[in-house]
Parts: structure tokens; sequence; C-alpha cells
């Protein structure tokens, strides 16, 4: 079976959620416009209030169920799109979380993921996440990333062994950074045979300048989408038969582990 899917680049202001929300409503009606059978739709880490660095950030946290969360839940069920969004979490304790969240297309399941692996400058703002997520869908099973988590080839085959068929990525990589950025998502791609959104922001943020580049790999590792304008939305199909071709012939790499020799 195809499924079509989306990642939506674009500049978010900092501090800004509700020109950030306005931003991702229009880019939401676009891409049903064009694509109407779009299942999920993939914006940049913490795109609800851009991303930026300092303090200050901490006063835009909400909780998961929050005002952001509610504003895209309206969006996702009048658009009958499943909807990946990054923004800000404040938990019941304090913490303060950069998180993502998958707001499905019938308003029911949701899944929040918190970042694993943080930047050395986000350790000072951010408490690291310490669990997977992944979430069982109409399209499959998704599993969730953020950004740096791509360099760690581990977090992936984790999600991929617990049944992942597509890796969502909001992302906020900046210059000079872009080869590694696609490298590590091709890889991870390849390295589980999954499909993978790669969705980056675009523009300037403070000292940051993020380059876009916003991709969908296939579950071979090549690019089947990108983008480097400043505000765009790409698509692609996946496909079952394709990916369990893949797994069954040269990509076989998850059934020959040596689990005897390595976890």
């Amino acid at each position: 079976m195809k499924q079509k899917i989306a990642a939506a680049q674009g500049t978010f202001d900092n501090g800004n959620i509700e020109q950030n929300l306005d931003r991702i409503e229009t880019l939401i009606t676009e891409c049903v416009t064009n694509n109407p059978d779009t299942k999920v739709i993939t914006f940049p880490e913490l795109a609800t209030t851009g991303y930026f660095l300092s303090n200050e950030i901490k006063e835009l946290a909400q909780k998961r169920y929050g005002p952001t969360y509610q504003a895209i839940h309206k969006m996702a069920v009048s658009n009958s799109l499943s909807i990946v969004y990054g923004y800000v979490e404040k938990d019941d304790a304090g913490n303060i979380y950069n998180a993502i969240q998958y707001v499905d297309a019938n308003g029911k399941d949701t899944a929040n993921y918190r970042k694993i692996h943080l930047t050395p400058l986000e350790r000072d703002i951010f408490t690291a996440g310490s669990e997977p997520v992944t979430i069982k869908t109409e399209i499959g099973t998704i599993g969730l990333m953020i950004c740096w988590d791509l360099a760690f080839p581990e977090l992936a085959r984790s999600l991929a062994l617990a049944g992942a068929d597509l890796l969502l990525v909001p992302s906020a990589w900046e210059e000079p950074y872009d080869a590694p950025f696609l490298q590590f998502s091709g890889a991870r791609a390849i390295d589980n045979t999954v499909y993978l959104v790669a969705c980056n922001h675009k523009g300037h943020s403070e000292e940051l300048t993020f380059f876009g580049k916003s991709s969908i790999f296939g579950p071979d590792g090549q690019v089947i989408s990108t983008t480097e304008k400043q505000f765009d939305i790409i698509t692609a199909n996946t496909d079952d038969h394709l990916r369990n071709e893949l797994k069954q012939t040269f990509f076989s790499m998850l059934e020959e582990r040596r689990t005897d020799i390595y976890s």
C-alpha cells in the first residue's frame, strides 16, 4: 500500500506562537489543497516557538495538552491530516523539554516525544528526555526523533526494532553542517530500511543560520524529495511492497543481526 507523507519547511518567528501557528495553518491549507491524499505532515523542531537558545524560551513552555496542542488538534481534525510539530513542553514538576507531538487526524491518538540527545547549548535550557516513542497509525508504525538524535544510530535502531516503518524527525540544523544532516538522515533510513522525513528550518535565528534542505528518504537511504526554498512543502509516497521487497533481498540487515555477539 502507498501512503503520501509531507514535510513543511519554513521560517518561524522566535517567541511568537500565535504568528507561528498562523504559518503552520497556512502551510497545512496549501498541503491539503495541492495534495489532498496526504496522511501526515511534519513541521520543524520548535516550530511553534521558533528555535532559539536563551532563557526566554522557557517562558513559552506549555503543558502537553495546552493551548498550542488545542490549536494544532483543531487543524488536524478539520483538515483530516495527522500533524507532527515541535514545541516547548513543561511537565508537572516544572521541567522544560524540547518536545514534539504527533496529533492524529481522527483527533484521538497522540504521541509526545522529548528530545533524548540534546546539543551542548541545549543542555543549559532543556531537560533531556529518556523514552523512545513509537505510535501505531493507519499508515504504519511511526517513530519520533528530533534533530541531533539523527547522529545516534542506536535510537533509530531501537525504534525500528519496536516496529517503526517510518521515522519523522523535526530538526533545526544550522550552517555549515548540511552535509552531515543529509548523511545522518540517509544512513538512519538505510540502516533500518525505513522511510525517514527530516524537516528543517530555513532562515536566521540569532547567531544561527538554518539551511533548509528538508528531505524525505526512502528505505534504501536515497533522497526521494528535497527543497531549498524558504517556505515549501515536499511530499513522497511510502510503499510497503517496495520496502518489504528491499528487506527480503539486499537490505536484510535487521534479520541478520548477530544478537549473540552484540545487542
